[in-house]
């Protein structure tokens, strides 16, 4: 009886042992990858994160200063054709308009 009861003891530790491993394996399989945080937004992007229309994000970019040319209310970076906004430019812009204040 002794020798079985080791057996058993024995046994119940192994299956333990798998048990908990397989519960280790599958829950590091199923992390979720970390996503990575874009610095530069798209139109779009810019226009959800503000949360304006895109019309608006591009009436904010290209400002008619009188003189032919254009001047930019928001802080943005082009790329060829696109344009992109820097996320922490666009929240350094944000705050500064916060600090403007009109009576």
């Amino acid at each position: 009886m002794k020798q079985y009861s080791i057996a058993i003891a024995i046994f119940s530790l192994a299956v333990s042992f798998l048990i908990g491993s397989w519960l280790i394996a599958t829950s590091l399989k199923e992390q979720p990858k970390e996503s990575v945080q874009h610095q530069l937004l798209s139109q779009q992007e810019a226009a959800d994160y503000l949360g304006i229309s895109v019309v608006e994000v591009l009436k904010l970019t290209e400002v008619p200063d009188g003189s032919n040319s254009y001047i930019s209310e928001i802080p943005h970076v082009k790329v060829g054709e696109k344009v992109y906004y820097p996320k922490q430019a666009i929240d350094r812009w944000l705050l500064d308009m916060e600090l403007i204040v009109v009576p």
